[in-house]
């Protein structure tokens, strides 16, 4: 998958992270699909315990459905996900606070 290095990079700074610092505390399930929109890969993205790990969980406060090489250009800093939510490129569902918090924490990455 093309997203690898930047769930990889993504995991890194989790380790690093300081627990009492964080501002986003949910669980999200991003469903990376291909070109066509077949699902490729599921990966949780676990804010409350820090941790990334491939597959699903019933415990997501919301799930994300975007392609691999759309999710790859955000964390490239090539597009946004304002822009692919714009586009209906992404799909978001569950509680929009938390997908508000984690959007900012890309918008946060994109300003830079």
């Amino acid at each position: 998958m093309k997203s690898e290095s930047i769930i990889e990079k993504i995991r890194n700074k989790l380790k690093d992270a300081n627990p009492e610092r964080r501002t986003v505390l949910s669980v999200f399930q991003f469903n990376f699909t291909d070109a066509d929109g077949k699902l490729i890969k599921s990966v949780v993205f676990d804010f409350k315990e820090l941790n990334i790990y491939d597959g699903t969980t019933v415990a997501a406060d919301a799930e994300i459905t975007i392609s691999d090489d759309d999710f790859y250009l955000v964390g490239t800093k090539e597009t946004t996900f304002d822009k692919l939510l714009a586009e209906n490129k992404a799909l978001v569902k569950g509680d929009m606070t938390a997908i508000d918090k984690i959007l900012g924490k890309f918008r946060a990455a994109t300003d830079k």
